[in-house]
């Protein structure tokens, strides 16, 4: 039984790779695994975005903090889900790259200006929609990066990341001080890259649904509203960091207060207060205090 189970996960996976391989020696095929790799990056922006709005929990970062925690002490899980996003991400990157050039070369018209039949109109006949998608997801690949460059890799001044005495700060902190306004770069790319993802995912998402075959003229138009709804909602969350972060000056929301406190001396507490008019521990030669 043991080795007729091992045989059938074997075959199985065979046929997978398989069907895999084939899918991407045709540019229908390519097109199919695109739609389907754009839809699950899709899933993983919306479980990104949910924990990430935790960040405006106005309980001074505790929130955003349980959960970062939470969430890296799944060490394995961790490592199998960067892992696969990783993957997922170059495989939509690559095939993109291919699907563009195909459609290019297809059409031989580059971005040809040519005269509208309307006198005095013009038309970019290469500024198709396809080419507007490589645009868009070119800016976000370079919000990508530079997300990777601030979270991840922490490549940013050691004040972004700790304390002055080398402690370093709680995820609430550190990406306030990411977003703030002492590191505009960040705060310019995020908003760039916020605006080209809504542009991104309006066309992205039903242009995956059509791809793969969800084309009617019933639920075509729905697809494209929610498409829509989609690409704004997902695009405006991700703007509010920077924003937020820009309003508020990126002020830490979690950092501990530290109360300084010096300690006296309790002899110095029982000391009596001398008399008014007298100066204490002066005695005149008949030993009386002034």
């Amino acid at each position: 039984m043991g080795r007729t189970h091992d045989f059938c996960d074997s075959a199985e996976k065979e046929t997978t790779l398989r069907w895999l391989l084939n899918a991407l020696s045709t540019s229908v095929g390519r097109k199919v695994v695109l739609a389907i790799t754009g839809l699950l990056l899709c899933g993983f922006l919306v479980a990104h975005l949910a924990g990430n709005l935790l960040l405006h929990v106005p309980d001074g970062g505790k929130s955003y903090n349980e959960y970062a925690h939470a969430l890296h002490k799944q060490a394995a899980l961790l490592a199998i889900a960067e892992t696969g996003l990783f993957g997922l991400f170059i495989a939509h990157i690559v095939i993109a790259l291919q699907v563009s050039a195909e459609n290019r070369t297809a059409r031989k018209v580059g971005y040809a200006v040519t005269r509208s039949k309307q006198e005095g109109r013009y038309a970019m006949e290469g500024y198709r929609p396809d080419t507007w998608m490589l645009v868009t997801g070119i800016v976000v690949l370079g919000f990508l990066i530079l997300h990777l460059m601030d979270f991840k890799l922490e490549l940013r001044a050691k004040e972004f990341y700790q304390h002055a005495d080398g402690s370093a700060f709680e995820p609430a902190d550190k990406a306030n001080a990411l977003l703030s306004p002492s590191n505009l770069i960040t705060i310019v790319g995020y908003t760039l890259g916020s605006l080209a993802l809504i542009a991104h995912l309006a066309h992205g998402f039903q242009s995956a649904f059509q791809t793969l075959g969800i084309n009617h003229p019933k639920y075509t138009p729905l697809i494209k509203t929610i498409g829509l709804l989609f690409a704004f909602v997902i695009g405006v969350g991700f703007a509010t960091f920077p924003i937020c972060g820009l309003i508020k000056g990126g002020a830490p929301s979690s950092r501990p207060k530290v109360s300084v406190s010096i300690p006296v001396d309790p002899s110095l507490q029982s000391v009596p207060t001398p008399p008014p008019g007298t100066i204490q521990g002066v005695d005149d030669p008949d030993g009386a205090s002034r």
